[in-house]
């Protein structure tokens, strides 16, 4: 399944350091965009993964305090643009 993460950004350098925590992904999820805001305070991802929770579970313990995480899964029938999913 295809998963939005909106990331509110609480504190960039934190922020931008926690990518040594969440990476590398585990293998049973894939990162398909990073959409970073010009200031930083905001940040849109689209995951693919197993469910919402396996998402969470791997990044709010990396990105910690640094920023609050939104996640909703993605109405692929309506969506546009979506990468071609990766069969798991």
């Amino acid at each position: 399944m295809f998963i939005v993460i909106e990331h509110e950004i609480h504190d960039p350098e934190e922020f931008k350091c926690s990518a040594e925590r969440v990476f590398p992904i585990p293998d049973d999820l894939q990162v398909h965009m990073f959409l970073p805001a010009r200031d930083l305070k905001h940040a849109t991802c689209l995951y693919e993964g197993p469910s919402i929770d396996r998402v969470r579970s791997h990044l709010d313990p990396a990105i910690g305090e640094a920023a609050t995480q939104h996640y909703f899964p993605v109405a692929e029938q309506e969506a546009i643009g979506l990468p071609t999913q990766v069969a798991r």
